[in-house]
């Protein structure tokens, strides 16, 4: 089945790549345009530039100040015309990226964003094509220098926020193939939730990310807190609950760089701003075409990871188009491939025997003597087909265990197309509109935990046999070595597209607007179920079915007594596994949203500048499906169909107090940013939010900034919405005895939004002494109150036993009090009470437990981040130093209003206390030879057993080719990461594993080559 779906998916990636093959050849010149530009002061002649072909050309007042240009005409480029222009001067115009040039003073020290490539200034190449050297790969570096992330107003080159920047060079050089997994490995993200290993591996408690995506957790806030932006727009929703956006669904190639804002920002974009946004800015303005292939693997043999793209873009004189394709695969990384997941008994790793008792053989249960508990007390004799075994072939005590990770994936195989094309075109008088569409489709296949149960099984099976007598007997029971493990095959169609335009007002104001729309549709199949209701009539258990196709009289009886497989046929072992689920989930999102910006009035320090706007939302999610597990015929799942409408208004402000015209000593410049939104929902309320943002440079070479704002997040729509629901099990008292409980689920429509109180406090030292080298540190601090979880989701196990939990448990006893049972016989009859509950009388149970979604949890969160890059010259041999680092000091946790605060930094599970990434570059000429150094800092389980620290090393060598030649536009680029296959630390994971899924990677050393040409 997922072979033929390659298979199509490979027809249709083909078809793509040809074409866009076809088109390269039309795009392999250069634009040039028709410059005109007169002797004149240096800053009116970059304006006039600028205009002229549709550059933003940025530099400071005071150094173009005072200096003339020489004309300029002809037909050339940017990069020529301006090479004209600041001839003969100690200027340099540097690129940062497809649509911004930077003027700069030739000492100064370049910027870690874009691609960093200076162009030549002498006479020479004036009306002639400028030697670019290859740039150096920059690791990600905290700049003051806002583009679009972090403000809404134009023009602005400094923030209070701290504000880090990836462009594609940083991201190439992180060694990974793809966006997601390159910001996964930040020392400011955390893998929780966000990662597609994380449900097979136990990690996603609450199972939000179903269809195995990826998105960024900033300071180990959640996915659903960090928002995540493409060109400054909101992605549809992903996963079982929409609330967090899957950005796998992306091409890589289609990147031009990424911007994490590190600080909480709902003032300015609305919810999910907690912990940071990250905008992933998209190419366009592209003139050529680019061809890419990556291939990698882990030296272990798997898995396997193959990328091919293809991008390709025309400018013209007043617009561009640009496309790209991208095609990638995964091979999935099974359990067994690694000695820490290949079984659950850990005992040869220093840890505990993790496997379980629903086992093959399996365990005949009985009451504990003590407890009265029902646990194994007999074990199934090994190695005997299960026919003529006596009572006395059972040893009272001795225990079957099974391995619960045999057979699992912890890594699903993906298959992803995807497709990006933008295009923009000015129209005359400054009105500029733009248009972009993205489509992606991720296949992938897991096979999932084997089938495990509790037999119920009498003296009606032919092969029943009783240890002590009894007329029938539990039996805990595994399937795996019979049937093997079910296999998930699924899918995410992701499309968004919007539609946007530009225009001039009055002064410098500006109107800007854009129509969005963003959809993705997942679907999921689980085949290979064991279907209970099948298995009873097979055991004897319920009497024959004539609804079935199976008859025991001829097919036999299932024997549960076997102690090796072979003993049921593959024909009775196809009925039992005939079960199957499937379901579907459509998430879509609509939006429209306006602003204008531009300058109220000159103040002392500068230009005073506003921004405000408006937004409107629409959000839907429907969900359904099938489930044939227990019943006659398949029933359908609970459904949801619910939507929610959002309007917001928000505004921005500006005040330079110091600036260039009226700077002195101790304040070179001084600057107060405010901005504010208000949303309100038509379900869960209104909640306003601001933000306040001071920014302080006592000299040249430092700058002091802070920030204070106030973030939220809404509820996720099932969060409110899914409609009422109860289960039955059975959970442990502290007296060790084990009871049956009701256990009530859905939504809670009296829930608020989450909100968070976030400060920061940075400083940035860059000394005009030490050319190349910065410096920059950010305190934060975040409250977040009010968190929506469902506490005994969390530890279900010790539901009846945490004190935590107390108030989520009503204690009853239907048998001696009338409204106790009257409550309980209700809560049966609900339409939403599963069959399985039903089925047990109101004396059954004794306690109520409450798992709905509450606003019950706070957490506080404080740390520092760190980093440095200094970048010179030894001889003609380019060097660049890089450290990024991320210190957590706490990471406190409550679980509900009356519980204390449990300190959760350096514990399994949660964020650690310190992750850093140090690198080292050398360039000469055309060859870059790189080494990265990663370290995650020791922590320890919550019994305070320690586990080890991660140092990691990663190595990279890239060699581009002479720009003449066969070679011509070639670039090889070798990465190895883990370059000394070090294993994650041991972890006595109760999960089952030997490893920490949140803190760790499971591949070990990964190798890959890629070969880029520039067309």
């Amino acid at each position: 089945m997922f072979e033929a779906f390659e298979y199509r998916v490979g027809r249709r990636w083909a078809w793509l790549a040809t074409a866009a093959v076809l088109v390269a050849s039309a795009a392999q010149a250069q634009t040039t345009y028709a410059i005109s530009v007169d002797a004149a002061g240096l800053e009116p002649a970059l304006l006039s530039l600028a205009t002229q072909t549709k550059q933003q050309i940025m530099f400071s007042k005071g150094v173009v100040a005072g200096r003339r240009a020489p004309p300029v005409k002809g037909q050339m480029t940017p990069e020529q015309a301006l090479t004209g222009l600041l001839i003969g001067t100690d200027l340099r115009a540097r690129r940062v990226n497809d649509q911004m040039i930077v003027v700069e003073r030739v000492t100064a020290r370049p910027q870690e964003a874009g691609d960093g490539r200076p162009f030549g200034v002498s006479a020479a190449d004036v009306g002639g094509s400028a030697s670019i050297p290859d740039p150096v790969a920059l690791e990600p570096t905290l700049v003051d220098e806002v583009r679009v992330t972090g403000t809404h107003i134009r023009g602005t080159t400094k923030s209070a926020s701290p504000l880090m920047v990836l462009d594609r060079a940083a991201l190439e050089r992180s060694g990974h193939a793809t966006v997601a997994s390159a910001l996964a490995a930040l020392p400011q993200a955390f893998a929780t939730g966000a990662s597609e290993g994380t449900l097979t591996t136990g990690s996603d408690r609450i199972v939000r990310n179903v269809n195995y995506g990826s998105s960024v957790n900033l300071r180990g806030l959640g996915p659903d807190a960090t928002l995540i932006l493409v060109n400054g727009r909101r992605l549809s929703g992903s996963g079982s609950f929409g609330d967090f956006a899957d950005i796998s669904s992306i091409p890589s190639a289609a990147v031009e760089r990424v911007e994490l804002l590190l600080d909480g920002a709902s003032a300015l974009y609305g919810a999910d701003a907690v912990g940071g946004v990250v905008n992933i800015i998209l190419r366009k303005d592209v003139e050529g075409a680019e061809s890419r292939a990556y291939a990698g693997i882990g030296t272990d043999g798997e898995p396997l990871q193959l990328q091919l793209s293809q991008s390709l873009g025309h400018r013209w004189s007043t617009g561009s188009v640009f496309l790209a394709l991208e095609y990638q695969k995964r091979d999935a990384l099974r359990a067994e491939d690694r000695p820490y997941t290949a079984s659950a008994d850990l005992r040869p790793l220093g840890g505990s025997d993790r496997r379980v008792t629903n086992s093959f053989p399996g365990n005949i249960l009985g009451p504990d003597p003590i407890t009265g508990a029902q646990t194994p007390r007999w074990a199934i004799p090994a190695g005997q087909n299960g026919v003529g075994l006596r009572a006395s072939d059972f040893q009272l005590g001795t225990v079957n265990l099974e391995n619960g990770r045999a057979g699992i994936d912890t890594l699903p195989r993906q298959v992803l197309q995807s497709v990006f094309l933008t295009a923009n075109q000015e129209i005359g008088h400054g009105v500029e509109i733009t248009a972009d569409v993205r489509y992606a489709f991720r296949k992938y296949a897991v096979s999932t935990a084997a089938n495990v149960t509790t037999l119920s099984v009498n003296r009606s099976n032919p092969f029943f046999v009783s240890p002590n007598g009894s007329t029938s007997h539990s039996i805990a029971y595994s399937l795996q070595e019979e049937l093997g493990n079910p296999l998930n095959i699924g899918s995410a169609e992701t499309w968004g597209a919007s539609l946007g335009a530009k225009a001039p007002l009055f002064g410098d104001w500006q109107a800007d607007g854009y129509l969005g729309f963003g959809q993705e549709i997942s679907e999921s199949d689980t085949t290979g179920l064991l279907h209970t209701l099948y298995l009873s009539e097979a055991l004897g258990t319920t009497a024959d079915r004539p609804d079935t196709a199976f008859n025991v009289a001829r097919d036999g009886y299932f024997n549960p007594f076997s102690g090796r497989p072979g003993a049921n046929s593959p024909a009775m072992l196809a009925f039992i596994s005939s079960g199957f689920t499937s379901s579907r989930i459509k998430i879509s999102s609509y939006v429209a949203s306006g602003q204008a910006d531009g300058t109220l009035f000159a103040g002392p320090g500068g230009p005073i500048k506003l921004a405000i706007g408006g937004q409107a939302r629409r959000e839907t999610l429907l969900r359904g499906g099938t489930n044939f597990a227990s019943t006659a015929a398949p029933t359908a799942q609970i459904s949801a169909d619910v939507s929610r409408e959002t309007l917001a208004a928000f505004g921005e402000l500006r005040v330079p107090i110091v600036g260039e015209a009226n700077r002195r000593a101790g304040v070179d410049a001084l600057e107060v940013s405010l901005a504010g939104r208000i949303e309100r929902y038509n379900d869960v309320g209104t909640t306003a939010n601001p933000k306040v943002g001071l920014l302080w440079r006592p000299t040249a070479d430092l700058t002091l900034r802070g920030t204070y704002g106030r973030s939220f997040r809404a509820p996720a729509l099932r969060e409110v919405h899914d409609p009422e629901s109860a289960s039955s099990i059975q959970l442990n008292k502290a007296d060790g005895t084990r009871v049956r409980v009701l256990v009530l689920g859905g939504g809670n429509p009296g829930l608020e939004p989450e909100t968070a109180n976030s400060w920061t406090f940075g400083a940035d030292y860059r000394p005009a002494g030490i050319p190349g080298l910065a410096l920059g540190f950010t305190a934060f601090d975040i409250a977040f109150r009010h968190r929506i979880d469902r506490p005994v989701q969390q530890n279900t196990v010790a539901t009846l036993i945490d004190p935590a939990l107390t108030s989520f448990v009503q204690n009853i006893a239907p048998a001696t009090n009338a409204s106790d049972r009257a409550l309980i016989v209700a809560l049966l009859a609900r339409p939403g009470t599963l069959a399985t509950a039903q089925a047990f009388p109101p004396e059954a149970f004794a306690a109520i437990v409450d798992n709905r979604y509450v606003n019950t949890t706070t957490l506080r969160v404080r740390g520092v981040d760190v980093t440095a890059s200094y970048r010179f010259q030894v001889g003609e041999d380019d060097v660049a130093l890089g450290l990024n680092g991320s210190y957590l000091a706490d990471f406190k946790q409550r679980i509900t209003p009356t519980s204390g605060a449990q300190e959760r930094v350096g514990v399994a599970g949660s964020p650690v206390t310190l992750r850093a990434r140090a690198t080292a570059d050398w360039t000469r000429g055309r060859l870059t030879l790189g080494a990265a150094f990663n370290y995650v800092d020791r922590y320890r389980d919550v019994l305070g057993t320690r586990i080890s620290a991660q140092p990691t090393v990663d190595l990279q060598a890239r060699l581009a080719a002479p720009d003449h030649g066969f070679g011509r536009g070639v670039t090889v680029t070798l990465n190895v990461r883990n370059v000394f296959d070090r294993a994650p630390p041991f972890y006595d994971n109760p999960a089952g594993i030997g490893y920490d899924p949140t803190n760790a990677d499971p591949i070990g050393r990964f190798a890959a080559i890629q070969i880029t040409r520039a067309w």
